[in-house]
């Protein structure tokens, strides 16, 4: 009863709202026939999404809907309200700032776009990778730039857990038992994040000793938090062990330009092993097939152009401190 109650009150608002609608947008005398018939279309879709979800139109419209029920698209369905209720046009200057805004955010978001964007980056690390790392070619050690790649294992938590680039601590372990290096050193600092700061190194260790890595033939450089200062710490600890200047350097593919050029201009030898990866390559039966999701505003693809363009204003940094080599 109380079900039937609910799915009643629902009706009669759905069907409250549909007529509000009809009567401010296309229920008047100066409205046209095209601009009803939209009405009509987009109430059937909105019909069968409801009606039919297993639908594919119905799946694709629930899609839709489903945007503008989150805050990004919820906040881009705002802006369009407000710019058309600007009165006399867009002409003011602050009217010009909402669209820009506007723009921004719905480009931003587009998945399409953020994986295009993070393509141009990946690039160069799929171009550095050569076959078998350089023809099988022996390093000194294998770095892992640690840092971000765990959550802490704390009281609630059974287990130290990976972020979403975590990917990179198992890649070192592969690289390691395929015996690209006989030493893994892991540059990670301290958690800062946390009232008593723990080391992410150490718990990036217990994860590649689990893998196979043997602890022994790990070192763990606790003290870096960008890649500058691991390119100082892994300097140093190479030096002093006798490890040469060759490394195979692992990261994610969006900052490996930047890492791999870092450390060229200290003196090293890099093989770059990227991983990570956030886009396809555009050739081959492997490649990425676009569709319709790929143009509907998401978070996920807001936060992947952020982290590219956060890597160009980095990268940007880097060159002017001349922390970059010309080329590798």
């Amino acid at each position: 009863m109380f079900v039937q109650l609910t799915r009643l009150l629902l009706l009669l608002l759905i069907g409250t709202i549909v007529f509000r609608l009809w009567k401010s947008l296309v229920g008047g005398k100066d409205s046209s026939l095209i601009s009803r018939l939209w009405f009509i279309l987009a109430l059937f879709l909105l019909t069968v999404a409801f009606t039919a979800p297993d639908n594919p139109i119905g799946q694709v419209v629930l899609e839709i809907i489903a945007v503008f029920l989150k805050p990004l698209g919820l906040s881009i369905l705002l802006l369009v309200i407000a710019c058309s209720q600007i009165n006399g046009g867009i002409k003011s200057s602050g009217a010009n700032l909402i669209l820009t805004s506007l723009l921004i955010l719905i480009l931003s978001s587009t998945p399409f776009v953020a994986q295009w964007l993070a393509y141009q980056l990946e690039q160069t690390a799929l171009v550095a990778i050569q076959p078998d790392l350089c023809c099988g070619e022996k390093a000194g050690a294998i770095v892992l730039l640690g840092r971000g790649t765990t959550e802490p294992k704390l009281p609630y938590r059974s287990q130290i857990q990976l972020t979403k680039s975590g990917d990179r601590i198992p890649y070192t372990a592969q690289l390691y038992r395929d015996h690209f290096a006989t030493r893994v050193i892991v540059s990670a600092g301290p958690r800062h994040n946390l009232f008593q700061p723990t080391s992410e190194a150490e718990d990036v260790k217990r994860l590649l000793v689990y893998m196979g890595v043997s602890s022994g033939d790990i070192v763990v450089e606790p003290h870096a938090d960008t890649v500058s200062e691991s390119v100082r710490q892994v300097k140093k600890l190479m030096k002093d062990r006798g490890l040469g200047r060759t490394v195979v350097l692992v990261t994610s593919a969006l900052e490996m330009r930047r890492a791999s050029l870092a450390f060229a201009e200290a003196g090293f030898k890099v093989i770059p092993a990227p991983t990570n990866f956030n886009t396809f390559t555009r050739e081959g039966k492997q490649s990425y097939r676009v569709s319709g999701a790929d143009f509907a505003p998401s978070a996920e693809a807001l936060l992947l152009t952020t982290k590219v363009f956060e890597e160009y204003l980095i990268t940007f940094y880097y060159f002017i401190r001349g922390w970059l080599a010309p080329s590798l």
